[in-house]
């Protein structure tokens, strides 16, 4: 997989290839190398492909959109934060962070803090899937759950700000909120709401009332809702603004980014290289190992948190974790590991590429290391807890 990073960069960066060329390019390769079919490897990138447009590409439309129309000024850096920190908590980290993109314009430093924070608070802070997935499978309590994940997501937001502000300059462009964000501002909350209907527990009600606060917050309505409330509070009507296609590019290496991480996926590398990492003399480095292994090889943190959760489970006694402090632990690893390492089989790795203004090579650098930054930090965090309850 190393090679096949070091290929999309140089492919895009030297070569001048378009980024879903690149990584198109790259499949084939790969796929030809893992001795998958021609077939297998189109029908995996296809799907791949698929589900990232379905996901998060009509999000990535509404936020170019919205910027275009409307938004036109950034966040302010305590905005910024305060923005991701709530997306976060949100159903999908890549599409918040979409809907986000007017938040960061001409501001790339503050744009790239947002993204890590959305990144950290997704990974660990209920609502969001990935803590709750974790809860509900490692059976630990919510609330303690919490009490141990939200010291960690500061730590690790922290790290990411301190990565940021030594590899990207400030900028002078002044922040500004104003009642123009309600159009990201409500489908951003919508995508909160999504996630605590989807909560095991239903606290938004069963039957008719969660379908509607989940169908509410799929990406088409959250799109019409952005853009009809953009073209509303700019009280003007110039349908020249609507016919632009910078959005277009980034669009393509979304779903390209998807369609590689399913065919990383289809290799099985991912689980492999996990069970290697299922040794009970690691503590809680275990269940963290196996989610970061297979975030890195296959790009989607809600599969490795499900995958390493399937893995780690069984084994709580051995790791001396089959306890509600020591549930909340696990789960609080799981989530960290699924932070790292964020690359460019992530469509979330373009996203915030795009809006800090960056370089495959350099998002990297920044976005990747960034990532694998907090990870680490919050493992620190976690391992110390252990040794205090």
């Amino acid at each position: 997989m190393p090679i096949a990073v070091a290929a999309i960069v140089l492919l895009v960066q030297r070569v001048h290839l378009p980024a879903f060329l690149a990584m198109m390019a790259t499949v084939v390769v790969y796929g030809i190398a893992a001795d998958m079919t021609f077939q297998s490897v189109g029908k995996a990138f296809g799907l791949g492909f698929t589900s990232a447009l379905e996901q998060v590409g009509l999000l990535v439309v509404a936020g170019s959109l919205v910027g275009a129309v409307l938004l036109r000024t950034p966040l302010g850096t305590g905005t910024a934060a305060a923005a991701g920190a709530l997306a976060g908590l949100g159903g999908s980290a890549a599409g918040g962070l979409a809907l986000l993109q007017p938040a960061g314009q001409e501001a790339p430093r503050r744009a790239l803090g947002m993204a890590l924070t959305l990144l950290a608070v997704a990974a660990l802070v209920a609502p969001s899937p990935l803590a709750v997935a974790a809860a509900s499978v490692m059976k630990a309590d919510i609330r303690t759950m919490m009490m141990v994940a939200v010291p960690i997501a500061v730590v690790a937001v922290a790290l990411g700000w301190w990565h940021v502000a030594r590899q990207v300059p400030p900028t002078p462009t002044p922040g500004r909120i104003s009642w123009a964000w309600l159009c990201i501002g409500i489908p951003v909350a919508l995508l909160v709401i999504q996630s605590i209907a989807q909560m095991p527990s239903e606290p938004l009600g069963k039957g008719g009332a969660r379908e509607f606060y989940i169908g509410i917050s799929k990406p088409l309505m959250l799109t019409a809702i952005a853009i009809t409330l953009a073209v509303v509070l700019a009280r003007r009507w110039e349908p020249s603004m609507l016919i632009g296609r910078s959005w277009a590019p980034l669009l393509l290496a979304v779903g390209a980014s998807g369609g590689l991480g399913r065919v990383f996926d289809e290799t099985g590398m991912a689980e492999l290289l996990a069970e290697h990492a299922l040794h009970p003399r690691y503590g809680v480095l275990t269940p963290f190992l196996a989610a970061a292994i297979v975030k890195t090889m296959q790009g989607n943190s809600l599969t490795a948190v499900l995958t390493a959760m399937g893995m780690v489970e069984p084994m709580l006694p051995a790791l001396g974790l089959d306890s509600a402090s020591g549930r909340a632990l696990a789960a609080a690893a799981v989530g960290a590991g699924s932070m790292a390492v964020c690359h460019v089989n992530d469509p979330f790795f373009w996203i915030a590429a795009a809006m800090g203004k960056l370089s495959p090579g350099r998002a990297l650098y920044v976005i990747s290391l960034g990532s694998a930054l907090m990870a680490i930090g919050a493992l620190v965090v976690i391992a110390a807890l252990r040794q205090f309850v």
